[in-house]
């Protein structure tokens, strides 16, 4: 699937709305003028109360599902972002903290440093085309982890310090681990049956209406096909938050990552 939405943002915006647009229009055309050459008006007349009053009942339920469906591909989209954003915004408090071990702070500025340009040059890529974690950028995490162990502070400020460095270093660890959870996260196959098979009656009901002109009964089916259609791909451009054509990009921690080159390139000047 993350295959599929990497060959899709292929497609230019306008090219995909003109594509569900003609789409819509050429498919309603056909559904119609075969409806209409089979059972001619006014053959389906007599029932449009009926099918009226049931439309709205279905149209009710599926709107719902979809609407639900898309909710939840956005919240989850949004999440993301949000995870992205405190990693970053942590990154930041932890260079800050280290400073407070001199012995120690060199390498975990390096290791920060390293990490920040890992997660935006290689584990961004490895997210959006394969849903997996970089390997390379794993390793880096690990050194961070192992320099901190070896935090021996020495005075009761180095102590304050170094239990507010290993608690943010926590949240670092559980925004990675969110970010990576959701780079594999998915709308659930079955609400993808539901709404795709649940599209096909919503559709076919417009064929059962009765109208005096043909042309008015394909522009109400082909809004009606283009808007499903629309919210369809809508539901599919959110469901990976770091994949496709929207997707969440890696601007926050790639700001950091500049900072921290930046910073290191002072301390490296300065006299040792």
């Amino acid at each position: 699937m993350i295959a599929l939405m990497n060959v899709t943002s292929l497609v230019p915006l306008w090219l995909a709305l003109l594509i569900v647009a003609v789409l819509s229009a050429v498919l309603s055309w056909l559904l119609v003028a075969l409806v209409r050459r089979w059972w001619p008006h006014p053959t389906f007349k007599e029932n449009n109360e009926f099918v009226g009053f049931t439309y709205a009942v279905y149209g009710l339920i599926y709107g719902v599902v979809l609407a639900f469906t898309i909710v939840t591909a956005w919240t989850r989209f949004s999440d993301a972002e949000s995870d992205v954003m405190c990693e970053a915004t942590v990154m930041s408090e932890l260079w800050r903290d280290s400073s407070a071990f001199p012995e120690n702070r060199a390498d975990i500025h390096e290791d920060l440093a390293a990490y920040a340009a890992s997660v935006v040059e290689k584990e961004w890529h490895e997210m959006a085309v394969h849903g997996m974690p970089d390997t390379a950028t794993q390793k880096i995490y690990e050194h961070l982890w192992i320099h901190s162990y070896q935090i021996e502070p020495t005075t009761k400020n180095q102590e304050a310090f170094l239990n507010e460095y290993l608690e943010r270093l926590n949240v670092l660890s559980a925004s990675r681990r969110l970010r990576l959870l959701h780079c594999r996260a998915e709308v659930s196959g079955i609400l993808w049956m539901v709404l795709l098979a649940g599209a096909l009656p919503a559709i076919a009901y417009a064929l059962l209406f009765a109208t005096k002109h043909g042309w008015v009964h394909v522009t109400v089916t082909a809004f009606m096909m283009g808007l499903i259609l629309l919210c369809l791909l809508v539901t599919f451009s959110l469901q990976y938050p770091f994949s496709g054509r929207v997707a969440v990009g890696p601007e926050p921690i790639k700001v950091i990552s500049a900072a921290f080159q930046e910073r290191l390139a002072v301390e490296r000047a300065k006299p040792q």
